[in-house]
């Protein structure tokens, strides 16, 4: 019998509300100084720089890259002289000249680094960005480090922040009049939701033929509910046990105890929550962002810059609010929001799952889920031991569960090898993020975007 996993709807309410209120911890207020060399220099570079020749000084292999990335800086819009104009800092996508990010594919908007003036930005931030543009990211090919002169860091800490300013009102300023009004961030909310359907979050999970993976020392054995044939697992879990052979007669010939018993359970059917992956917009978004406010606080601690200034503060913040771990607020409890919780009942599904690569060795690590998640988080009404259970099956050790998938030509190890329906909602589920989350690692997952509203 499958069962399945319901939500009420309430619940299904709150899901949807805390995955997109993030977007409420922006914007930092900002103060600019001038980019150009303000060094009483002969050098050419300085003075075209002076005389705000940009084009001229970014084009120059011979000037430093200091000057090429402050030409870059004043081409974009972030000079002295263009925020000196008045009502400049009341429309910043004016004042930076910010059109719309991949207006014809918006989907991929959060990562087009070309458009507009955000191309100029983004050869400043290769040229003497932080490591996390020049060595680690694939918007800078190719790129070197930085000299590591606090005036490339100058010039990067600047870079940074009107890469942040680009990048928001790039995706979200619909109508390019330098505000962002609530409506425009419902409607980028409501892109991303429409079709959505968390409806159940269903999952067809039942106990598979009955069978156990029993794990004897070092060895692992599939074996049948009184576990009077058990075979040594070759390669696939989805074998039934043929032999006549027990397991204590398995352990006995090992000179080894059973340490651990798992039941296989059969995986047949998945809800999509991506609604076809049209969530991942919102997770390159946020990527962008802790990218960004990354690179700009390893700028703020190379400066010298205290934890107590008020701009590295908020920034701070900010970006506490994304990097949450998938906790909540309390540190007492120190559990998982509640939002977590909802989403848990896939995450938990697929975190771990096999692929075609998987080698028979790795596969005795994969697909599996702990005993406690699969019970309280993903479905309470299945059973772990089959009706009439020997008092021996059930004083042994069960702390994981197996998963074996549904194929077309009946079950398989692997993901990927899985009817049509459940690949695409797997594959779909896993684009958000299958890696586990730490409050402070740097990097924002789904799991911890979901939780924002909570801390």
């Amino acid at each position: 019998m499958e069962h399945q996993k319901v939500f009420t709807p309430n619940n299904k309410r709150l899901l949807m509300r805390t995955i997109f209120r993030f977007l409420l911890f922006l914007f930092l207020p900002l103060t600019l100084i001038s980019c150009t060399d303000q060094q009483e220099s002969g050098q050419s570079c300085a003075v075209m720089l002076d005389k705000e020749k940009y084009a001229t000084v970014s084009d120059n292999t011979n000037c430093t890259n200091y000057e090429r990335g402050s030409a870059y800086l004043g081409r974009a819009g972030v000079s002295f002289g263009n925020f000196l104009k008045e009502g400049a800092t009341d429309n910043l996508t004016k004042t930076l000249g910010i059109e719309k990010l991949s207006p014809d594919d918006p989907n991929s908007a959060p990562t087009d680094y070309t458009t507009g003036n955000r191309g100029y930005i983004t050869k400043a931030l290769c040229l003497i960005g932080a490591n996390t543009f020049t060595s680690s990211s694939s918007r800078c090919p190719g790129a070197s480090a930085r000299s590591g002169t606090s005036g490339e860091i100058e010039i990067s800490l600047f870079a940074n922040i009107a890469d942040l300013i680009y990048l928001s009102y790039g995706v979200l300023d619909n109508d390019s009049n330098g505000t962002l009004s609530s409506s425009e961030i419902s409607d980028f909310t409501k892109l991303q939701t429409e079709g959505i359907s968390v409806d159940g979050m269903g999952t067809g999970l039942a106990a598979y033929n009955n069978n156990f993976e029993v794990v004897i020392g070092t060895s692992n054995f599939i074996a049948n509910s009184t576990m009077t044939k058990c075979d040594a697992y070759d390669g696939n879990y989805t074998d039934n046990p043929s032999s006549n052979t027990s397991c204590a007669v398995r352990a006995l010939a090992l000179g080894e105890s059973i340490t651990e018993i798992r039941p296989i359970f059969k995986l047949d059917n998945m809800t999509d929550i991506t609604a076809g992956g049209s969530l991942n917009k919102l997770v390159s978004m946020v990527s962008e962002l802790t990218m960004i406010s990354t690179a700009l606080d390893s700028d703020f601690d190379a400066l010298e810059i205290s934890s107590e200034n008020s701009i590295r503060k908020q920034l701070t913040s900010g970006l506490n609010k994304l990097d949450n771990g998938a906790k909540d607020n309390n540190p007492t409890a120190n559990q998982a929001c509640l939002g977590v919780i909802l989403f848990d009942v896939m995450f938990l599904l697929v975190k771990n799952a096999a692929d075609n690569a998987t080698t028979t060795s790795e596969m005795k690590s994969e697909n599996l889920i702990s005993t406690d998640d699969l019970i309280n988080a993903v479905d309470s009404s299945l059973s772990l031991l089959p009706a009439g259970a020997s008092d021996i099956i059930q004083a042994l050790p069960m702390n994981s569960a197996r998963i074996v998938y549904a194929s077309s030509s009946g079950y398989t190890d692997s993901f990927e090898k899985a009817e049509s329906s459940l690949y695409e909602a797997m594959k779909n589920t896993r684009s958000l993020g299958i890696e586990d989350s730490y409050t402070g690692d740097g990097k924002v997952t789904f799991r911890e975007l979901i939780c924002i509203p909570e801390n």
